[in-house]
């Protein structure tokens, strides 16, 4: 018999079994979307996938409609993950409405104007960026759309590209900018050559803006190179150098800046097919040559200056006995002493002078007795 006591006991009972039968398809539900969830973010399941049949819900249980909002929520997702997909990653590009007049407006230097005194501002000439057609400024400093464009207050401008040294813009998009038209009239070497392989840029030589390039010009040209090459400077100051200080000659009569397979990015293959340009009277062929004049001029010459006269790295004979060791050839030159019975001083060929005031035909004789270079 029952009594009064058992009741709570089966009500309890009753309720928790209903409500366990309540919280089950849920449950399975709610599985089934976070099982499926990764597919629908990335858009490979349109919808997910039914509870299997053993795991449903009995048909006396129906699940109350909030229970399906999971479900609900990720037709959303699915549906927002191709449309961001779909979206462009970068921004289109735009030019300025009115190109160099609408630079002008604010960029009107004498700096910036001097342009037009160049071959870049040339608007006769169709290879040039303000030929017919081209895009003037924006041909070489980049589109201005956005720049020219209206920008929120506090918010900066968006950056062109400036060519210099202290640029944000990289080397490879500046010197980039000037290869799309000058890489064919240039040296095909510049990959190879050290200003490329130093990250040097070409406006750290050129002035893409002045009606004269300095460094164009003979007059001016060792000025610019004197900028990283400091060391050159000192030796052109030397007393017996090339007349470079005094306009005759400018550093690219005998190297090519932008690259060359020869050493020192030489305008020739080698120092002496270089050195020939000018000095052509010691190329030769001579009937008695002296060794290291056509391996190389450098064996005894110092290019860009010496404190001895011709350039040389020594005085006679310290420079000639740098080879020629005394063995076979008197190391004192005849003298009093020399003569029989003779008392005077010892001669030294340091006091006589040079080797070259008897050798004088230093770079190769034609005389038929000019084996040692005498005549």
């Amino acid at each position: 018999m029952k009594t009064v006591n058992d009741a709570p006991h089966q009500t309890a009972a009753r309720i928790a079994e209903v409500d366990m039968n309540r919280k089950t398809p849920l449950l399975y539900r709610l599985l089934a979307v976070a099982a499926l969830w990764p597919a629908l973010a990335m858009g490979q399941a349109s919808e997910p996938a039914p509870a299997p049949e053993a795991q449903a819900a009995p048909a006396t249980a129906p699940a109350p409609e909030t229970e399906a909002a999971p479900a609900t929520e990720a037709a959303p997702a699915a549906e927002a993950a191709p449309a961001a997909a779909e979206k462009p990653a970068v921004e289109p590009i735009t030019y300025s409405k009115k190109g160099a007049d609408t630079c002008l407006t604010c960029h009107d230097d004498a700096h910036v104007m001097a342009v037009f005194k160049t071959r870049h501002g040339n608007p006769n000439d169709a290879r040039s960026p303000f030929g017919k057609g081209q895009l003037q400024c924006e041909a070489c400093h980049g589109p201005g759309g956005a720049h020219t464009g209206r920008v929120k207050k506090g918010e900066s401008r968006p950056p062109m590209i400036r060519f210099s040294r202290d640029s944000v813009a990289p080397v490879s998009v500046q010197n980039g900018v000037c290869l799309t038209c000058h890489e064919k009239s240039m040296s095909a070497n510049w990959h190879l050559g050290p200003h490329d392989a130093n990250n040097v840029t070409c406006a750290a030589c050129h002035e893409l803006h002045a009606a004269r390039d300095p460094v164009r010009e003979r007059a001016t040209q060792a000025e610019v190179c004197y900028t990283c090459h400091v060391d050159k400077r000192s030796s052109f100051l030397k007393p017996y150098t090339h007349p470079l200080r005094q306009g005759k000659i400018a550093c690219s009569d005998c190297h090519q800046p932008h690259g060359t397979t020869a050493e020192k990015q030489l305008v020739k293959p080698t120092v002496n097919q270089t050195c020939y340009e000018c000095h052509a009277e010691k190329r030769g062929p001579y009937l008695w040559e002296h060794a290291p004049v056509p391996e190389n001029c450098d064996n005894c010459h110092s290019p860009h200056g010496a404190s001895n006269p011709g350039m040389l790295k020594a005085r006679g004979p310290l420079l000639c006995q740098s080879c020629h060791s005394q063995q076979g050839h008197p190391s004192f030159s005849y003298g009093p002493s020399g003569l029989p019975g003779g008392t005077g001083p010892t001669t030294s060929v340091l006091v006589l002078g040079n080797c070259m005031n008897c050798h004088s035909q230093v770079h190769g004789s034609n005389h038929p007795s000019g084996s040692t270079l005498t005549r």
